[in-house]
C-alpha cells in the first residue's frame, strides 16, 4: 500500500493551446500555519453582509482621518456614511467613472468626470471653476497642494488657495513622451507620476511657479495601463501595466526597478483582454489578520494576490480568483473597500447596486446568497494503481447548517472532470467527523482531484492523503 500527501494551494490543467496551465483556487485563500507536518491550509474567503445603502453603484470610498468621516461617491452623489451604515447625501457628483478622493487639512477633494470638487462641512460641496483646472483625471494632496494630472500636464493649486491655480504652475513628465495617467505619493512625500510606460518622481523644491522638481535619477521604464490601475500596500505600490516592449502584468514598485509579481497563469488571464479593455481596471489593497492582499478588478475577473504568501512561498502560490455566483464566473461584486475604524471592519461598495457591505469572516454567503468555491490538486502520478482511500484534514463541527456538502471529481486528462462523489463536510457540533472517500477507482497514468461546494457553511481544507496500490 503506497501513500501520497497532496496540497491544494494550486492545481494543474491542460490548456487548449497545448500547454500546462495552473488551476487557481476560487474563493479560497492560503493561510500559513504549520499543522500536521504541512505549512498551512486553505480557508474559505470571508463573506459579505449588508451594512447600509448608498445611492447606486459605488465609484470609490475614503476614510477621511482629518474629518473622522467615511465618504463615498455613490452613483451621482457624494455621501457620508455613519458608523451604523446610514448614508447622507452631501451633494451631486455627475458621471459614472471611478473617482479620486484626496484630502487636505481643510477639505475633501473629489476628481470625477474631468472636474474637481471640494467639500467641507462649513462651505458644503462646490465645483472648482478656475479656468486653469483643465480636465483632471487624478490627484494627490502633498505639502499643502492639490497636485493634478490631466493625462498630459502636471499642475497644482496655489499654496494659500485650494480653489485657485496659477496658469504658469505647470509641467510635464520628461523621461519619455508617454501619457501621465495617474498619481501617487511615497512615504517620504514625493509625488509619483505614473505614465503608460514610465514612472517618475517629483519633490517639492519650493519653486516660484511650478513648485515641484523632477528627481532625475529615480525614473523607471514601467508604467500603468489606466488611471486607477495602481494601489499602495505596505509602503510599496502595485501596478497593472508594463514596459513599452513587454506585455501587461502586475508589478511591485518600491525602490529601483519594479518587480514582476504576476505569474505566467495570471498574465494569460490578463492577456484575454485588449489594452482598451484594461483602461478602467482598478487595483486596491487590504490588510487583515497580519495578511496583506492586492485585489485586481478586471472586466470579467477578480484576481487576489496574497503578498504575505508571496514573501514566504513565492508568487507562484500567491494568486487566487474571487467570484460572486455558483455556476458561472461573475467577478467578485465588492469594490472600493475601506477600513472603518469606528466599527473595526472593512466596508465595501458594490459593482451591481447601492449595497454597502461588511467583509464578514463569520459567514460564507454574499448578502445571503451562496457562492461557489473550488480547489484543485496537482497532477499525481500513480500509474496502473487503484486509489483506495482519500482523506482530507478539515475543521468539522462549526458548520451552521446541514448543507455543508463537498463535491469531488477526478480528471485523467487535465480537461474533463469525471462523475462527482458527494461527501458531507460535517454537521453542527460534530467535531469528530472525518472527511474520507474510498474506492475511487483505477488510474492508468496520473490523476488530478477537484473539490467544490456552495453552501452557507464556512470550510477549511488542509492537505490530502491518498492510499493506492
Amino acid at each position: 500500500m503506497a501513500q501520497s500527501t497532496i496540497t491544494l494551494i494550486k492545481g494543474d490543467k491542460h490548456g487548449s493551446e497545448t500547454d500546462y496551465r495552473d488551476q487557481l483556487p476560487v474563493n479560497m485563500s492560503a493561510v500559513m500555519r504549520p499543522m500536521f507536518g504541512a505549512k498551512g491550509y486553505m480557508l474559505l474567503e470571508p463573506g459579505l453582509t449588508q451594512y447600509g445603502s448608498g445611492s447606486g453603484v459605488d465609484r470609490r470610498g475614503v476614510w477621511n482621518d482629518r474629518f473622522k468621516e467615511h465618504y463615498r461617491v455613490s452613483a451621482g452623489d457624494l455621501i457620508s456614511v455613519d458608523e451604523a451604515g446610514a448614508s447622507t447625501v452631501l451633494g451631486s457628483i455627475p458621471g459614472s467613472d471611478t473617482v479620486s478622493l484626496p484630502y487636505s487639512f481643510d477639505t475633501q477633494g473629489i476628481v470625477a468626470d474631468g472636474n474637481f470638487y471640494l467639500y467641507d462641512s462649513t462651505n458644503g460641496l462646490r465645483q472648482v471653476t478656475d479656468p486653469d483646472i483643465r480636465n483632471p483625471i487624478d490627484c494627490v494632496w502633498v505639502d499643502g497642494y492639490y497636485f493634478f494630472t490631466d493625462g498630459e500636464f502636471l499642475y497644482h493649486t496655489d499654496i494659500g488657495d485650494e480653489e485657485a491655480i496659477n496658469p504658469i504652475s505647470i509641467a510635464t513628465a520628461e523621461f519619455m513622451p508617454d501619457d501621465s495617467l495617474g498619481l501617487g505619493k511615497t512615504s517620504d512625500n514625493k509625488v509619483i507620476v505614473f505614465g503608460r510606460y514610465t514612472t517618475e518622481y517629483f519633490f517639492n523644491a519650493g519653486n516660484d511657479t511650478f513648485a515641484f522638481q523632477r528627481v532625475p535619477t529615480r525614473a523607471t521604464k514601467t508604467g500603468i495601463v489606466g488611471t486607477h490601475a495602481k494601489c499602495e500596500l505596505n509602503n510599496r505600490w502595485y501596478m497593472l501595466g508594463g514596459r513599452k516592449e513587454g506585455g501587461i502584468g502586475v508589478f511591485s514598485l518600491e525602490i529601483g526597478e519594479p518587480a514582476r509579481v504576476s505569474t505566467r497563469e495570471i498574465e494569460k488571464v490578463i492577456g484575454e483582454y485588449s489594452e482598451t479593455d484594461l483602461v478602467d481596471a482598478v487595483l486596491e489593497s487590504r490588510t487583515e489578520d497580519a495578511y496583506s492582499f492586492v485585489i485586481v478588478h478586471l472586466p470579467n475577473h477578480t484576481l487576489k494576490f496574497n503578498e504575505t504568501i508571496a514573501k514566504t512561498e513565492g508568487i507562484e502560490y500567491a494568486w487566487s480568483l474571487l467570484k460572486s455566483d455558483v455556476s458561472g464566473s461573475l467577478p467578485w461584486r465588492a469594490k472600493f473597500g475601506i477600513y472603518e475604524p469606528r466599527i473595526g471592519k472593512w466596508v465595501y461598495g458594490d459593482k451591481r447596486d447601492s449595497t454597502l457591505g461588511i467583509l464578514d469572516e463569520t459567514v460564507a454567503t454574499q448578502y445571503g446568497d451562496i457562492v461557489e468555491w473550488l480547489l484543485y490538486s496537482p497532477f499525481i502520478p500513480v500509474e496502473t494503481a487503484s486509489v483506495d482511500e482519500l482523506q482530507i484534514e478539515t475543521i468539522p463541527g462549526f458548520t451552521g447548517n446541514d448543507d455543508a456538502t463537498v463535491f469531488m471529481s477526478l480528471t485523467y486528462d487535465g480537461v474533463f472532470q469525471g462523475s462527482e462523489w458527494v461527501e458531507l463536510y460535517g454537521l453542527p457540533n460534530d467535531y469528530g467527523k472525518r472527511f474520507v472517500l474510498r474506492r475511487l477507482g483505477y488510474v492508468r497514468d496520473w490523476v488530478g482531484f477537484r473539490f467544490r461546494g456552495a453552501s452557507r457553511s464556512r470550510m477549511a481544507f488542509h492537505r490530502i492523503f491518498i492510499e493506492y496500490n
